[in-house]
């Protein structure tokens, strides 16, 4: 039984986890590969800005529930591990594997938090006043950073892949 619940729990856990990849990664991937290309397609710069706004306004939300989320659990992951060795201890592949993903993990959580607590009421500001080279200069700093920002989302994923064979 006790068997059981241990595997029960790990897969809740491994569940929440999952579904917080999915929908950070998987929001940006959409964001930048069919969203982004769409809107600039289709739409003038000013109702694509109010729309872009309104939208990542939403998309905070589930960023930062996602943070949250796959921090508690890759914690309790990472701790019931049998591979784990202790939080610097690089001795197999896996560890390797896993500090990578912290390292990139916290990166991707610091570049989100700047891009929404930083960037996003700067572009916010400059575009109430009307379109001006300083906010096409800052608005390509912050695809740039939503570009870095994909790359190691996918970074992550590549990690993780190394993980589930290591």
């Amino acid at each position: 039984m006790e068997r059981t619940m241990q595997i029960v729990v790990g897969s809740v856990i491994n569940w929440f986890h999952m579904v917080a990849v999915v929908a950070w990664i998987g929001g940006m991937f959409t964001n930048m590969l069919v969203l982004m290309p769409a809107i600039k397609a289709t739409l003038e710069p000013p109702v694509a800005g109010k729309l872009m706004g309104a939208y990542m306004k939403k998309f905070r939300v589930v960023i930062y529930a996602s943070i949250v989320i796959l921090w508690l659990t890759g914690m309790l992951m990472t701790r019931v591990n049998g591979q784990y060795q202790g939080p610097i201890r690089l001795e197999n592949l896996w560890s390797i594997a896993v500090f990578a993903k912290h390292v990139l993990s916290l990166l991707l959580t610091v570049l989100a938090i700047y891009a929404f607590e930083v960037m996003a009421p700067k572009v916010g500001k400059l575009a109430a006043q009307g379109p001006s080279p300083q906010l096409a200069a800052l608005q390509k700093k912050q695809m740039g950073l939503a570009f870095f920002g994909f790359i190691i989302g996918l970074a992550i994923l590549c990690t993780t892949s190394v993980m589930l064979v290591a």
